[in-house]
C-alpha cells in the first residue's frame, strides 16, 4: 500500500525535466480548392461500361442432339421453304430474341418482329459452335453490323458476320 502511495505522488508532481506541452501538428492536407493546374493534373475520373448480351439458341436439326424425333402433329406440316431476299447491313441489338443454327457456316437471327435473318459468318467459323446461344458486346450505336461486330459462342469461337440475308417463307408449288 505504501508502495502505491508514493508512486500516485511521483505521478502528481511537476518533473523538474519535463519538456513543455506540445501543440497540436498541423494538417497535412490542405483543404483548399484546387486550381486549374492541379485539376488536369490530379482529378481525372475514368469509367468504363461494358454490355454482354445473351441470345439464347433454339433447336434445330443441326443442333438438336435428342435421342430420336417425337411423333408429334408438325411432322405432317409442309415444311417451310426459306428465300434469300437483301437485307439491311445493320441490326438493332435490342429486337434479337433468338437464334438457330441452320447451315454449316451461317446462323438465323430471330428478331422481336418475327422476321429471320441469315447472318453468314467468316471464313474458318461453323454454325455448330453456336449451338447454344451466343453473347454479344454492346456497341455505341446499339447495332449488330456485319464486317464489323462479333459474336461469341459459349465454346469460346470468336466470328465476324460477314453478310445479312433476309429469309422469307415462299410457297412450294411443285
Amino acid at each position: 500500500m505504501l508502495t502505491a502511495a508514493a508512486l500516485w505522488i511521483a505521478a502528481a508532481a511537476p518533473a523538474s525535466d519535463a519538456l513543455p506541452p506540445v501543440a497540436a501538428p498541423e494538417p497535412l492536407v490542405a483543404l483548399t480548392a484546387p486550381t486549374p493546374e492541379q485539376i488536369g493534373a490530379f482529378w481525372q475520373v475514368v469509367i468504363e461500361q461494358q454490355l454482354i448480351i445473351r441470345v439464347p439458341a433454339q433447336r434445330s436439326q443441326l443442333n438438336n442432339f435428342a435421342a430420336g424425333p417425337m411423333p408429334s402433329r408438325r411432322a405432317t406440316e409442309i415444311p417451310i421453304v426459306w428465300k434469300e431476299k437483301k437485307a439491311p447491313k445493320c441490326v438493332a441489338m435490342r429486337n434479337i430474341m433468338g437464334m438457330q443454327a441452320t447451315q454449316r457456316d451461317s446462323i438465323d437471327i430471330i428478331t422481336r418482329q418475327k422476321q429471320r435473318l441469315r447472318a453468314q459468318l467468316n471464313r474458318g467459323c461453323r454454325a455448330l459452335d453456336f449451338y447454344a446461344g451466343f453473347y454479344m458486346q454492346g456497341s455505341k450505336d446499339g447495332n449488330l453490323c456485319e464486317d464489323r461486330d462479333q459474336i461469341h459462342a459459349r465454346t469460346g469461337a470468336k466470328c465476324e458476320i460477314d453478310k445479312f440475308r433476309l429469309m422469307v417463307p415462299v410457297r412450294d408449288d411443285d
